[in-house]
């Protein structure tokens, strides 16, 4: 399960999949555009979470999460997402909110 609030914050169930889907509202991504999805522990932490996408469907990119990606420690991480256009702009198109994993209660 991921939840996307009004601020940007996602919420996601430790080891859960799913697809987030970006759309930008006077733009339309293209062909040798890129977008960038990152997870980290804190401004200067490591990556946990980078996803790349170069492929877009109707101007629309989605990144997609695995369970191993979201395999993360319960607790409170930050995320952005930057778009490197073809045209050489750069923009963070969500600044830095919070990413936060959520226990579960089923273990199978």
């Amino acid at each position: 399960m991921f939840t996307i609030g009004l601020d940007n914050r996602i919420e996601v169930i430790r080891g859960d999949t799913g697809i987030l889907e970006l759309t930008l509202d006077n733009y339309k991504l293209k062909e040798g555009d890129k977008v960038y999805f990152t997870v980290k522990s804190s401004y200067e932490g490591e990556r946990l979470i980078f996803k790349e996408v170069t492929e877009f469907t109707d101007g629309k990119a989605k990144f997609i999460l695995t369970s191993q990606d979201t395999d993360l420690k319960i607790g409170m991480y930050l995320y952005d997402v930057q778009c490197n256009l073809a045209d050489g702009r750069v923009d963070t198109v969500i600044s830095p909110a919070k990413f936060k994993v959520l226990g579960g209660v089923t273990d199978v």
